[in-house]
């Protein structure tokens, strides 16, 4: 037995040491090189995992399982300082406890100065704009701050919670669908899933939960609790509400007509119509000032520097949200889904599409997309979860700058193994054999 599991010890405590040495190099901005070596060697030591570490059974599954509970919890206290979102989850709940309207007005406005003096104030970004987070993201943030007052660490376990617990229902789909504990190691050990959801404590981890619980339910059989899972992911990350279409295709139109009917009661008790059409101008102003670590919007930007010596910017970004459009239709209609399995792999194909196709891509918004890796082990999004680290030398820049270089390296190799991957109708990592196969 113990030799047995060995391999899987080795390889978690050689991670655990990396994470225990991430907390040598506070702040991180200021170690940039350092802290993605680091990540990059984490990374690494996931896919060899992946690759080469059989889970043959129970046992195997619960190691690797508490290995990855461990990681989180050792970043759970360290400070958050490659991202400031979590001050903003913390602002919003603070304006809320005061009886104002967290959608009503952006930090900077006068009418919310008397709330400044706190320490959570100066680190939050994007402080002349609203809040772009939905009402049951709002609902958490509230909850921690009643519980917890401005405390970090307390939100950011609540978000790592529902990161892990997304591992579990992953690991429990894999059993429902007859398919080998491997890919486990692609969310457990994903350095990209521990830091961005543990150290720095996104509430995308929400929507993954509600995500793949909604799969989860769908493949019990129900359907109306899968839909009212489904709309509370939307209304914690906006993005989900592109996949309507395929979980009206697989759930049906009673399930679908009570999950929407549960969104909108919630909806109901965070706005008045002043204050959505507020939310929604504010979701605009991000779409439309808002730019980093773009693909194809990054190329047109530079054609029309480099052949019309003129920005294309505005002309690029209708251009590729109807792209998006289009492609999200494709799959909407057309692609097989003869059961849940199929459905998730359509989601991750529309989150795909839209990650592509953005203006902004911030490292924790691949979860979109990448928390499907369990099922669909694409070497491309795979690759990606590893190569998204770079983009944090930006941040090492005073003002950011994005290194061109940064941006060959993670999107090059990217779409060459995307491409490459969609010609040969599959994930290039070997296909495993079912359990009952």
């Amino acid at each position: 037995m113990l030799r047995r599991l060995a391999p899987a010890c080795l390889a978690g405590i050689a991670l655990e040491s990396i994470w225990i040495a991430t907390w040598t190099l506070q702040p991180l901005r200021d170690n940039s090189e350092a802290f993605i070596a680091l990540m990059l060697a984490a990374f690494a030591i996931c896919i060899c995992c992946f690759l080469s570490i059989p889970i043959p059974d129970r046992l195997t599954t619960i190691l690797v399982l508490a290995f990855g509970l461990a990681f989180r919890l050792t970043l759970i206290p360290a400070p958050p300082d490659q991202s400031e979102d979590i001050y903003r989850y913390l602002w919003d709940a603070r304006v809320a406890a005061h009886g104002i309207d967290p959608y009503a007005y952006p930090p900077s406005a006068p009418e919310l100065a008397p709330l400044s003096a706190t320490a959570i104030f100066p680190p939050i970004n994007s402080k002349p704009h609203r809040t772009a987070y939905p009402p049951l993201s709002q609902a958490l943030f509230r909850i921690s701050y009643s519980l917890f007052g401005e405390r970090v660490t307390p939100l950011k376990a609540m978000f790592s919670l529902l990161e892990f617990l997304s591992v579990i229902v992953a690991w429990r789909l894999l059993i429902a669908f007859g398919r080998r504990p491997e890919p486990l190691y692609l969310l457990a050990w994903n350095p990209f899933f521990i830091f961005e959801f543990s150290h720095s404590g996104h509430s995308e981890s929400l929507m993954m939960f509600l995500t793949l619980l909604s799969v989860y339910l769908l493949h019990r059989g129900r359907r109306t609790a899968a839909m009212v899972s489904y709309a509370g992911a939307v209304l914690s990350k906006l993005h989900p509400a592109f996949w309507f279409p395929l979980f009206l295709r697989r759930a049906g139109l009673k399930a679908a007509t009570v999950g929407a009917a549960a969104g909108l009661l919630l909806l109901s008790f965070f706005f008045t119509p002043s204050s959505l059409i507020s939310y929604l101008k504010s979701l605009q102003a991000y779409v439309r000032l808002f730019e980093f670590n773009a693909s194809f919007y990054y190329l047109f930007v530079f054609l029309g520097r480099a052949l019309a010596q003129q920005s294309w910017g505005q002309l690029a970004g209708p251009f590729l949200a109807a792209a998006f459009l289009l492609l999200a239709a494709l799959i909407w209609w057309r692609f097989p889904m003869k059961d849940e399995c199929g459905l998730l792999h359509a989601v991750f194909w529309v989150a795909t599409a839209d990650l592509c196709l953005a203006t902004t891509v911030h490292p924790w918004y691949l979860s979109w997309a990448a928390v499907a890796l369990f099922l669909f082990p694409y070497a491309f999004m795979t690759y990606w979860t590893g190569a998204v680290f770079l983009t944090y030398l930006a941040y090492a820049y005073r003002p950011v700058y994005e290194p061109a270089w940064v941006l060959l390296v993670e999107y090059l190799p990217m779409y060459g193994l995307m491409a490459w991957e969609i010609l040969r109708g599959g994930p290039l990592f070997a296909k495993l054999p079912s359990r009952t196969g």
